[in-house]
């Protein structure tokens, strides 16, 4: 059965656009198919195998997306940006069959060939052949999405062809893509909203707008390339938001529908936005990786207070559980739907995160660990994390995971990294309090570990020291209160 298969949903445009605008130049269906054709053929035999792209912006990269899943295998896609040790990790994690390239290999490229012996495949340098589609199923991979992990190595997390059909269709609808509309594509090829936003744009029709490196993290020239490319639809993370509207200097957004998603999103980012854009239409959308989203709410123009997350995503069910697994208006928010991932790379869906839910039915179910309440009209608010997992930048980072970073210097005897928020209640920055084995500790060489661990991800880290020892609970557990009460030694 490939009713669900992704790469046949892939819409030809009408007249009215494209399915891709690059560099200024127009690419149709036709051509994102002959390209992935080839790229097809070059994987024969990968059926149910991963396969990585690390492809530059532009034709051969939606090709190539487009390639490995007419193969029969599923997507890890990483962006063509500095890569640091996290990528390695991923990489010897998921073990894809093939690597796949644009020119030379740059070098995570290289260190996978020589780590494994696999060979990158250039796709700019594939000959013409045929290549019949492999059969897939619903229930088959699509891709490979990666969280931070509590045990300081990223989490795999697969998507079947069903689930992304499913949310690309829906997506598509709610945020009226069709031909004639154009969707910029911002987000990171690392984190699974850029695979949806691509695909819910191939799906309809509309025509995708990569944003180019260059521009991607400036807001004022992003502004101008919106204005310039004639954008319809943005997906991107609130406090990038609130950056482009510091930098409008007044100006309204260059485009129709602003889809927020990642972080919490404030009231007064919500007022200046309408106000300063009388036209535009604001989204706020909320889930875990695991579920790819859960809920979703268009946020009307004049509300008061906190912005809610809103009401499930067709095929999603969202409940609220107290700590008695009781349905209650607030608790922790847990997900049934048929497109719960089918289980993390490593453990499948053994993990109490995968729990079912007693006397609520069959599920699956996901335990999204992000506390909610239910107000009297229904929708549903985002009031925190039950664990120490943070977003922040838009990208979900488990604590633990920086901690194992520093903990691995020789000259860090033992730390804990802490979350600090603005007003709004976004993090936006962690704070490492480090007991160091050194006189002068070396700070620099700490934020260096960070930044090779995360590559691209840029965290805001200050390093407190703390003599001695840690604060302890008398259970035992670092004492975060007594930590941040302390003044401690400088901020480093």
């Amino acid at each position: 059965m490939t009713a669900d298969a992704v790469h046949h949903l892939v819409r030809q445009p009408g007249p009215e656009g494209a399915a891709l605008l690059w560099d200024s130049e127009e690419f149709t269906t036709e051509d994102l198919h002959d390209r992935s054709v080839r790229i097809a053929a070059a994987l024969a035999g990968l059926a149910g195998r991963p396969v990585a792209v690390r492809v530059p912006p532009g034709p051969d990269r939606y090709a190539a997306l487009l390639g490995v899943l007419r193969a029969g295998a599923h997507v890890v896609w990483f962006d063509t940006g500095a890569a640091g040790e996290r990528a390695r990790m991923i990489l010897d994690d998921v073990r894809p069959a093939a690597v796949l390239t644009a020119g030379p290999p740059d070098a995570l490229v290289a260190w996978y060939a020589g780590h494994t012996g696999t060979a990158p495949l250039d796709v700019t340098e594939l000959p013409a052949a045929a290549a019949p589609d492999q059969e897939v199923r619903p229930d088959d991979w699509a891709y490979i999405a990666h969280t931070s992990g509590s045990t300081g190595r990223p989490k795999g997390v697969p998507q079947t062809h069903a689930a992304l059909a499913q949310f690309g269709r829906w997506f598509a609808d709610a945020f009226g893509l069709a031909p004639g509309v154009r969707v910029a594509q911002w987000v990171h090829p690392e984190h699974d909203p850029a695979i949806c936003e691509t695909f819910a744009a191939l799906f309809s029709g509309a025509t995708l707008c990569p944003v180019p490196p260059k521009i991607r993290a400036h807001p004022a020239r992003l502004l101008d390339w919106l204005a310039e490319t004639q954008v319809d639809v943005l997906q991107t993370v609130p406090s990038f938001a609130r950056e482009l509207a510091r930098a409008s200097d007044g100006r309204p957004q260059p485009v129709r529908r602003l889809v927020l998603m990642g972080e919490a999103i404030s009231p007064d980012l919500v007022g200046a936005l309408h106000a300063g854009s009388p036209d535009i239409e604001l989204y706020n959308l909320y889930g875990p990786t695991e579920t790819i989203a859960a809920t979703w709410h268009r946020i009307p123009r004049g509300a008061a207070g906190p912005v809610p997350v809103g009401r499930a995503i067709p095929g999603r069910e969202v409940l609220l559980l107290d700590d008695a697994d009781r349905e209650a208006d607030e608790g922790e928010m847990v997900v049934r739907s048929p497109y719960v991932t089918p289980g993390y790379l490593r453990g499948g869906r053994e993990g109490p995160a995968f729990r079912p839910v007693p006397g609520c039915g069959p599920g699956p179910w996901y335990r999204t660990g992000d506390r909610g309440r239910r107000r009297p009209d229904g929708l549903l608010e985002f009031r925190g994390r039950h664990d120490a997992q943070v977003k922040i930048q838009g990208h979900r980072i488990e604590l633990a995971e920086v901690e194992a970073v520093l903990d691995g210097h020789s000259s860090v005897a033992e730390c804990t990294v802490l979350a600090a928020r603005n007003d709004d209640g976004l993090v936006t920055s962690l704070m490492a309090y480090v007991v160091s084995r050194e006189e002068e500790p070396p700070q620099r060489q700490w934020r260096a570990s960070v930044r090779q661990r995360f590559g691209d991800v840029r965290l805001p880290i200050r390093f407190r020291i703390v003599p001695g020892a840690l604060p302890r609970t008398a259970t035992g557990k670092v004492d975060g209160r007594r930590l941040t009460e302390s003044r401690g030694e400088p901020v480093l």
